[in-house]
């Protein structure tokens, strides 16, 4: 069972959001977040998740994975926090627990996108914006 722990690594800050919301929705009828506030979230997350382990992996030729560890990097996801907060105040709620989590820190990790990022929340957002992505072409 560890190692099933570690090939999955601590589940991200998002990852407990949208499980809360599908816990939320399920149990209690109220969503935490609206359709198109899900569909960014899983979006986004699907792009990150591509982008940082692609790079780590190295197949591209710079290491993104370690801006995670830049002191620049609470101030770009609160920058990001802010700028969302007008079109979805729980988006920007998302990112700035994100961002207390790293702040205290609630994880092991000392790199700010394993708050935001984590390898499940990766695997479901690109398997869900292949099933989107599939969706609009049968449509179109």
């Amino acid at each position: 069972m560890m190692r099933f722990a570690a090939l999955l690594g601590t589940p991200s800050v998002t990852l407990l959001a949208l499980i809360a919301d599908v816990v939320a929705r399920r149990f209690f009828h109220r969503a935490l977040f609206t359709p198109r506030e899900r569909d960014v979230m899983l979006a986004f997350s699907a792009a990150l998740a591509v982008v940082l382990y692609s790079s780590a992996l190295g197949y591209l030729p710079i290491d993104i994975y370690r801006a995670g560890f830049s002191p620049w990097a609470p101030v770009a996801l609160a920058a990001i926090a802010i700028a969302a907060a007008p079109r979805s105040l729980a988006i920007a709620c998302t990112a700035l627990a994100a961002l207390v989590a790293y702040d205290v820190p609630l994880f092991a990790s000392v790199n700010l996108f394993d708050y935001v990022v984590d390898p499940i929340v990766g695997i479901v957002a690109v398997g869900w914006a292949v099933v989107a992505g599939a969706r609009r072409l049968l449509r179109a």
